[in-house]
């Protein structure tokens, strides 16, 4: 096996947080080696990557409509983008358990198109920062909207804050919130009102989908018509965990169990997370979730 090929296997057995991190890993170090050797030879920094790939708030995003995607891709420096990508790993194992990947890659994409949007409504219509020239980058808004979905859909679910504080998870998505808030008047107010705009999407997205309204419909379709395009081999459309059925009892072995038994236990498991944390599962019930997700 060739070195394009071993790369090639580790990325497709990643999901799709972990993908999301190696894409983000990979485009900083491929900018970090332009941006070394153009210092290198012209002794000056390049500001190619910020001038064409960053949210710029001005008239300028009319002929550069593709920022609203890229910016969250580019990240000012290395401890700016290790930070987003921890917090990401984290959040998304935990939004994974509720559910799939599909709506974890639709929270993300609506982050970023929520972290951009309000971004420019700041610098644009607000007096304070309407004639302020600024640029957004990094991808907290879309890391934001997954972490503040999964606190939505479960606030007491425990976190352990660097592994040893217990927090119950709306408590934090709360405290970055009001961290985000209280910024803005001293500094990097573009990012924390797209963090904000980010923090709301996936709070939204939650909301609405616990009365019945999936808004991230359209965005999975529009998905599976672009991976679609791409690959030959046609999969069949993800289902979401969530449903508001009662718990009753049903057995451990997930092939032999009808749909509504499978959902039952399912929903019992959810609970107890939400009650007293992930950890307290046993291992059967790890295990069932996780084979649950799978054929769901």
């Amino acid at each position: 096996m060739d070195y394009k090929t071993r790369i090639t296997t580790l990325y497709r057995g990643f999901n799709a947080a972990e993908k999301l991190i190696f894409i983000n890993i990979v485009i900083f170090t491929i900018i970090a080696l332009f941006n070394t050797i153009y210092y290198s030879f012209i002794k000056t920094r390049s500001t190619f990557f910020v001038e064409y790939f960053a949210i710029p708030n001005g008239w300028e995003l009319l002929y550069k409509p593709w920022t609203i995607v890229t910016y969250a891709f580019l990240h000012i420096g290395f401890f700016h983008l290790i930070f987003n990508c921890l917090v990401l790993y984290f959040t998304g194992k935990i939004f994974n358990i509720f559910f799939t990947e599909k709506q974890f890659i639709t929270v993300y994409a609506y982050g970023i198109f929520s972290g951009a949007i309000l971004f420019l409504i700041a610098y644009n219509l607000l007096p304070a920062f309407a004639d302020e020239s600024a640029v957004l980058m990094g991808a907290s808004a879309a890391v934001l909207a997954v972490l503040v979905a999964g606190a939505t859909y479960s606030p007491n679910f425990i976190v352990n804050l660097f592994g040893v504080f217990p927090l119950k998870y709306w408590i934090l998505a709360t405290l970055l919130v009001i961290s985000y808030v209280a910024a803005i008047p001293y500094d990097n107010a573009g990012g924390h009102f797209a963090h904000i705009g980010g923090a709301l999407i996936g709070f939204i997205f939650v909301k609405q989908l616990q009365k019945g309204n999936d808004i991230g419909i359209r965005f999975e379709r529009f998905w599976d018509s672009l991976t679609g395009y791409f690959s030959s081999k046609k999969k069949s459309p993800l289902k979401t965990v969530y449903r508001n059925n009662t718990n009753k009892r049903s057995t451990t072995n997930t092939a032999t169990q009808s749909p509504t038994e499978k959902q039952r236990k399912v929903d019992a498991i959810l609970d107890k997370i939400s009650k007293s944390g992930y950890e307290s599962l046993t291992k059967l019930e790890k295990d069932f979730l996780f084979k649950a997700g799978k054929e769901n």
